[in-house]
């Protein structure tokens, strides 16, 4: 008899799981895109519909009372527009769908922004649609047949990957007499790194230990005029050329003298007096100005196998993966 118990225990929870998922998508098992259907849409009345209702329940009471025909109609009428209203409330949402969300990596302290990207499906207008989570909302209206984008700003205070959780689909949408929800809960997550020291401290260079300063790109001496070509910084370029209706030029600097060594963006190179995040910040500043500056590095953190390489070419995609690293350095990724 305990045995049975005992089996039937887990059933039950897998059933309340189910359920709990079902109402409140309370886990990112949506897989984009998806659009919303009849069965994701609740709808209630509002505290201005509750209060339609007990106005036309007082006139229709004056009308039996005084047996007034026409307080007849206009209750019935008004009735009538009330239950209208569910049904547009209704098609306002119904056939929206999610095609993608994307999330613009930023620092600790900048908000992380999502742009959640809706088209309409049903071949109507939707006005006055929003979307919504626990931290951020956007408020949208979509063309007959067309698209839109919601910006979710979410606060940030820590480095990491902050998740946008679950976006509720909600609209009021005639007259504010009904409000129609529903949830979609997709895998969505951005990168936040830590936010870079300001002023950042000098580099420190392999070799002798020698000291590169924040101002070698500055101190460079000019070398000379070439074509311009796509790969080119824009702070490289001879503005001043442009501006006069020339043809666009870049400008080349002789090599500092340091330019033989690579910078060392690692966590040895840090003092270690910092704290953990301070020691990151700086690292992270370190990186930002290398970058800006065009000066080669060697990028490492402890527990990655990989040692980041740069040369005077600019890579986001290696800035952005030495940036992530930064973000999710000794940071539990169940926790995220």
């Amino acid at each position: 008899m305990a045995t049975s118990t005992t089996s039937a225990e887990p059933i039950v929870q897998q059933s309340r799981k189910r359920l709990r998922q079902r109402l409140f998508r309370s886990a990112a098992a949506d897989t984009l895109p998806i659009t919303i259907r009849h069965e994701r849409i609740y709808i209630l009345p509002t505290g201005r519909g509750l209060a339609f209702l007990g106005v036309v329940s007082i006139m229709l009471l004056a009308s039996m009372n005084y047996r007034l025909n026409l307080g007849y109609a206009l209750s019935f009428i008004l009735v009538g527009l009330f239950a209208s209203s569910l049904l547009s409330t209704y098609l306002n949402l119904v056939k929206l769908t999610f095609t993608t969300i994307k999330a613009k990596d930023t620092f600790a302290g900048d908000p992380l922004v999502f742009q959640v990207a809706l088209s309409e499906q049903g071949h109507r207008g939707r006005h006055s649609v929003e979307i919504s989570t626990a931290e951020g909302r956007d408020r949208i209206d979509i063309q007959k047949g067309g698209a839109a984008v919601a910006s979710l700003a979410l606060p940030t205070t820590e480095r990491g990957v902050h998740n946008l959780g679950r976006i509720t689909l909600s609209s009021d949408f005639p007259l504010g007499l009904w409000r129609g929800w529903g949830y979609v809960h997709a895998e969505a997550a951005g990168y936040v790194y830590p936010q870079p020291e300001r002023p950042v401290a000098p580099f420190v260079t392999d070799g002798d230990g020698n000291l590169v300063s924040q101002n070698v790109a500055d101190e460079q001496e000019f070398k000379e005029l070439r074509p311009y070509q796509l790969s080119d910084s824009p702070a490289s370029i001879a503005w001043k050329t442009v501006a006069r209706g020339g043809e666009w030029y870049t400008r080349e600097f002789e090599p500092p003298a340091t330019d033989s060594r690579d910078v060392q963006i690692k966590w040895s190179a840090t003092d270690r007096a910092l704290s953990p995040e301070q020691r990151l910040s700086r690292m992270c500043g370190w990186l930002l100005d290398a970058e800006r500056k065009l000066i080669p590095y060697d990028f490492h953190l402890p527990g990655y196998d990989n040692l980041w390489r740069s040369t005077k070419q600019r890579a986001p995609v290696r800035k952005q993966n030495c940036l992530r690293q930064l973000a999710l350095f000794d940071i539990d990724p169940n926790k995220s």
